[in-house]
């Protein structure tokens, strides 16, 4: 087995494990709209939106020298 295939096992592991301890339902309320869904669900999304707006601005990344 090479490191690669063993950090990417942890890390599987690792992602199952939260998800499995974060599936109660969360009602999140944005002007008008309104809804449930697990909180894993919710982490992912911010974290898709989180990755998409860093991506739109890359001037604001240091630039390495």
């Amino acid at each position: 087995m090479s490191v690669r295939t063993v950090l990417v096992a942890v890390l599987v592991v690792l992602a199952l494990v939260f998800v499995f301890q974060n599936t109660s339902s969360r009602r999140v309320h944005f002007l008008f709209w309104s809804m449930s869904m697990p909180t894993w669900i919710w982490l992912l999304i911010l974290f898709v939106v989180g990755v998409a707006v860093g991506s739109m601005f890359p001037w604001l990344r240091r630039k390495r020298g």
